[in-house]
């Protein structure tokens, strides 16, 4: 009885004690909800707040721009917001701008650089754990609210810097996504900020502020948004950005207040943009940066200006259409020459319409303009890339070359401050030859109107004359964002019947892009194409030439196995070669002459059996650009067994160091290479061209590079006429194909 009774206590206790336990487990889990919940909605009412999660939002007032006020009054009205104007320090504040009386910053980028720093020292005054700093000139997200909620959530506590907005291409190029930390359904993801160039709308911690102030006490050389990105490279400060941005500048058409007469460079437009929610509208980037774009167009090429007309209207594009002076225009004889001076007629007009342009600038007070032939073509990013390379010409400059004909740029001085890894740099000019795309300041404008005249030579020639000798400051974009597009139907108008000096082509064509030429690059990026024409050519070999010729737009000269008896018997004394064997190594030597002699930067040396990559053209492009400057022989055929792997990658196709070439199929000789050929064959041995070519190359006495895998190869039709190809894509099967369905 006793030991039922001891149950009945042991089991009333446990059930006692597990209720407790229940109970204790369950508040403890209400409280937790509450609490979580408590948390939350505190989080969620400061990030909501009128400070979109930040203690404070300070917007510099500095801009001279009309309405500026009134619009952001309207927004903070529209968004909740609460904003505190805080005035910013004048460019024509003399004495407030002293403290950078030993530097080479403009007025307006000290005063910008002192209206920073002052908000830095107010932050750190007021203890704000952090603050949105905003210029005034901007427009924000509709629902930029909502969008903050959401990046606070996924901020690095340790965070010192974060750019709401920047005006910086590398930002949305950036690898370094914080996948952990981002919302995989937002569009808008916060990454490690890389360049975020530009100060009009970024948040600093109260941390940030005070490293701020310590490494900015200093003199500096280099603008604020400058001296920001230099630390978040070097790893001082921890920064942000948020991609794509939720604030963007906006601009009237006049004028910017920290680069007068230059136009913002607005790389990002807003998906819901508040002033347009309010009925304001405003001017994007038409005029890239600068105050006014010119085309010098000729009556008598209407099929130019159009393919400009469409592109101005594409990318958005304010030009004024300059009409060209003609060899039939009065206007021709204005401005004197030199006694001496032997131009022809259309070399005068050329120089004529440009001081003409020089002359507008000066009459409408343009601080800079942008010069266009209509023969141009440009990259389709162009606006980005003048916003990463403008800002790092010195105040003084007059000429900034965007596109030029000359290898001599790159070989010129690099203006310091730039990263190595920028595709896109600026130089000291050295010789940069044509005129299809620069940039005039007024200053330089003024100095041109005077210097110009009595006319001494070409209007280029001249300028680069000038650059030399220290009278005018031109700076070159390397390589050129603007190069002038050439064809059979569009042949120079200076040089009638010359050829254009392709020395480069662009990455991203924006007429090829919109479809508006495809047959620009029709010597694959060298001077000119040397085909060798065998006498015992096949009807066969003709019409697939022909073809090759039509799909890929190219221009061919062609040249024949010379046939010269005299020439071969004096050439070949004592050679024991045969004769064909001769006529092959006089007829290759013969081209080698023909580029020194027409002063060929580069000329491709082809059989007339050969077969095309299919996108030969675009990957010419890429090849050139990473051909190193000194190459002297070019291989892009499959008549090397090399090894050894250069530096160079291009996807799928690398550059390697030639080692053992065994055929002259396809390959590019430069001027340079054409001069050594000719001195080191001059007196031919026991060997074959191919073999004597080979025997140079492989004693180090040419620098040379061949491609793999070929992009041009042999073509031998078989019974079929298929043809053997080592080519992914076959030019001739495409074009068979094509023919085929034609008919």
């Amino acid at each position: 009885m006793s030991r039922l009774i001891f149950f009945k206590k042991s089991f009333i206790s446990a059930v006692i004690i597990l209720l407790v336990f229940l109970y204790v487990s369950l508040w403890s889990l209400k409280s937790k909800e509450l609490l979580f919940r408590s948390t939350k909605n505190f989080f969620n009412k400061n990030l909501n707040s009128k400070f979109l999660g930040f203690d404070h939002i300070y917007v510099i007032n500095i801009s001279s721009l009309p309405g500026t006020y009134e619009k952001l009054k309207s927004v903070e009205n529209k968004l909740n917001l609460e904003f505190e104007f805080y005035p910013a320090v004048s460019q024509f504040d003399n004495e407030g701008l002293n403290k950078f009386n030993q530097n080479t910053l403009q007025p307006s980028e000290k005063a910008y650089y002192i209206s920073h720093y002052k908000v830095y020292q107010l932050i750190a005054q007021y203890k704000f754990e952090s603050a949105l700093i905003l210029e005034d000139d901007i427009d924000f997200e509709l629902n930029i609210s909502s969008i903050m909620t959401d990046i606070h959530q996924t901020l690095p506590a340790d965070w010192e810097i974060l750019y709401l907005g920047h005006c910086s291409d590398w930002e949305r190029n950036s690898n370094e996504d914080l996948s952990d930390h981002n919302d995989g359904l937002s569009i808008y993801k916060l990454f490690k900020s890389k360049r975020p160039y530009c100060t009009h709308a970024y948040a600093v911690s109260y941390a940030g502020a005070l490293k701020l102030l310590q490494n900015l006490n200093n003199i500096t050389p280099l603008p604020i948004d400058l001296e920001l990105v230099n630390m978040i490279k070097s790893n001082e400060i921890s920064s942000y950005t948020i991609i794509p941005p939720v604030i963007s500048r906006w601009r009237f058409e006049e004028s910017t207040d920290l680069y007068p007469g230059k136009n913002t460079l607005n790389l990002f437009s807003l998906k819901n943009s508040t002033l347009h929610s309010l009925g304001f509208n405003y001017l994007l980037n038409n005029t890239l940066g600068f105050s006014h774009i010119y085309l010098i167009t000729l009556k008598n090429r209407p099929d130019r200006r159009e393919k400009l007309e469409f592109l101005a209207k594409k990318l958005n594009l304010n030009i004024e259409y300059f009409p060209a002076i003609t060899v039939e225009d009065e206007a021709l004889n204005e401005l004197e020459r030199v006694d001496y001076l032997n131009l022809i007629p259309t070399q005068i007009a050329c120089y004529v319409s440009h001081y003409k342009v020089y002359q507008s600038i000066i009459k409408h007070g343009y601080e800079s303009a942008l010069i266009l032939e209509d023969d141009v073509d440009f990259e389709l990013n162009i606006d980005s890339i003048i916003t990463d390379t403008f800002k790092l010409l010195p105040c003084n400059w007059d000429l900034f070359y965007l596109g030029y004909c000359s290898y001599e740029e790159r070989n010129g001085h690099v203006v310091d401050g730039q990263d190595n890894s920028a595709t896109y740099k600026l130089y000291r000019s050295t010789l940069p030859t044509c005129t299809h795309g620069y940039v005039v300041t007024r200053a330089g404008a003024q100095k041109l109107i005077k210097m110009l005249v009595p006319m001494p030579k070409t209007l280029d020639a001249r300028l680069a004359e000038l650059n030399r000798i220290g009278d005018i400051n031109s700076y070159s974009l390397v390589p050129p964002a603007m190069i002038q597009w050439r064809s059979p139907t569009n042949p120079s108008s200076v040089y009638p019947g010359g050829d254009t000096w392709f020395y480069y082509y662009l990455k991203n064509s924006a007429l090829e892009f919109f479809g508006t030429i495809k047959e620009s690059n029709n010597t694959l990026g060298f001077n000119h194409i040397y085909v060798i024409r065998h006498p015992d050519q096949s009807q066969s070999l003709k019409k697939q030439l022909s073809r090759i010729t039509d799909t890929l737009y190219l221009v061919l000269d062609y040249v024949d196995i010379s046939q010269d008896e005299n020439e071969i018997s004096n050439k070949f004394k004592q050679s024991k070669l045969k004769e064909s064997q001769k006529k092959l190594y006089l007829t290759h030597y013969k081209i080698y002459k023909a580029i020194v002699d027409n002063r060929f930067g580069s000329a491709l040396i082809v059989e007339d059996n050969l077969d095309f990559e299919l996108r030969i053209s675009s990957l010419m492009t890429d090849i050139h650009r990473s051909l190193p400057i000194d190459w002297e022989i070019l291989f892009l055929d499959d008549c090397d067994n090399t090894k050894s792997k250069s530096d160079e990658t291009l996807s799928n196709y690398k550059l390697f160091t030639t080692e053992k070439p065994h055929c002259l199929f396809a390959y590019a000789v430069s001027y340079a290479g054409a001069i050594k050929l000719l001195e080191k064959l001059d007196k031919p041995t026991e060997f074959t061209i191919d073999i004597e070519v080979a025997n140079l190359i492989q004693s180090k006495e040419f620098v040379s590079y061949t491609l793999s895998p070929a992009i041009i190869a042999p073509w031998n039709p078989d019974k079929n006429g298929s043809g053997i190809h080592s080519l992914k894509n076959s030019t001739i099967k495409y074009a068979n194909s094509m023919y085929r369905v034609a008919g």
